[in-house]
């Protein structure tokens, strides 16, 4: 790697004040006594109040050099360093069954163009991570912590409270049945995090971009897994039980519940709320580009267009009524980025590729700009 292409900044959290910091490295939540067989060994309680924390990622020292630029808007984590959205799939298991808790948390919706843009346009450098005698080990700790992030998040995912359920609707054998493969597909959505775990820190916009692929196609196949045997338990049931299924709380009491049942009802609202538009001055002066290589990031600015609007397509315009539903929707929502991923893909890699080496560190280099100035 050339280490010419990195540009360093100095990133502090800003955003958070000690007390948050004290807060934010809470424990994990006990064993549920009695969970689901399925479930039973790694199942916390989904509270939102510490999910609201990220109690791990955001307590770990070596994720805190990239809190500042990393926590986006409405909650929204996006990037955290080298890590795409480290919590997806608590984010949209738990919001398919409670978006009135959990869509300020970290809201599922407002995930979107604006990861693809940071992806291309990083605000992050890791000159400490790989330059200095100090730079090996924080780039094991790093990636070490990535892992650790990995398994907190499979942790949270088998915390969909499959007992809690039962005991709501009161099962007939033939539901209990279904109850237990829905247990199961959450059990095997879980494995998904860790399998498609990253295990390495991406430098550049193709190989960040090529990170968010395979997370996002893990995320895709983690929904096709849990949505069957969902629909399957939820259509077996009576009206009365659906009622009761769709009336199940979280374990912590709703705080500010009229508020957030009336905002959880627009998704619009979140979609897209802080998308910056294509920098297509500054990439010309600070890249300086031939006429070949202008050509070929013509072509990326187009591709990054019809991104968007693949992305702003697949968002709805009013919240879905039933637990199946809304996972049906984040299921629209997860292709749809990821199709926009697959498409800008190529022209990133044609136009990065044409770059000298010192090109390409300037491009590297405008991330932390670009988002500085649309922060004043």
């Amino acid at each position: 790697m050339n280490n010419s292409s990195i540009r360093h900044a100095h990133v502090t959290p800003s955003h958070v004040t000690p007390s948050a910091v004290h807060s934010l490295a809470t424990t994990a939540h006990p064993l549920v006594a009695g969970a689901h067989p399925a479930a039973r060994a790694v199942a916390f309680h989904a509270d939102p109040r510490s999910f609201a924390a990220h109690r791990r990622l955001a307590g770990d020292p070596a994720f805190r050099p990239f809190w500042n630029r990393g926590w986006h808007p409405h909650h929204h984590l996006g990037w955290i360093g080298p890590l795409f959205w480290p919590y997806a799939y608590s984010d949209f298991f738990y919001y398919a069954l409670w978006p009135d808790d959990y869509y300020d948390v970290d809201p599922f919706w407002a995930y979107g163009y604006g990861d693809v843009y940071s992806a291309i346009f990083s605000p992050y450098s890791y000159d400490d991570y790989v330059q200095g005698p100090s730079a090996p080990a924080r780039m094991a700790t790093l990636t070490q912590s990535m892992a650790q992030s990995c398994s907190d998040e499979a942790a949270e995912v088998t915390g969909w409270p499959i007992d809690q359920i039962q005991a709501a609707v009161q099962p007939t054998q033939q539901q209990g049945a279904l109850l237990d493969d829905l247990g199961n597909a959450l059990v095997k959505a879980s494995d998904e995090v860790k399998s498609h775990c990253p295990t390495t820190v991406s430098f550049t916009p193709t190989a960040r971009l090529g990170a968010m692929q395979q997370r996002l196609q893990a995320l895709a196949d983690a929904v096709n897994i849990v949505s069957p045997p969902l629909d399957k338990f939820y259509n077996s049931l009576s009206d009365e039980q659906k009622a009761r299924f769709n009336g199940i709380a979280p374990p912590a009491p709703k705080h500010a519940q009229a508020q957030q049942s009336q905002n959880a009802q627009n998704p619009q609202a979140q979609c897209n709320a802080s998308v910056m538009a294509w920098p297509t001055d500054q990439v010309d002066r600070v890249v300086r580009p031939n006429d070949a290589q202008r050509a070929k990031l013509v072509a990326l600015q187009s591709a990054a267009s019809q991104a968007s609007d693949t992305i702003k397509a697949a968002c709805p315009s009013e919240l879905p009524a039933t637990p199946p539903e809304r996972l049906a929707a984040v299921g629209k929502r997860l292709n749809a980025l990821l199709q926009a991923v697959q498409a800008v893909r190529p022209a990133l890699s044609d136009f990065y590729d044409s770059l000298s080496d010192d090109q390409k560190a300037r491009f590297n280099g405008m991330g932390k700009q670009l988002f500085a100035q649309n922060e004043e």
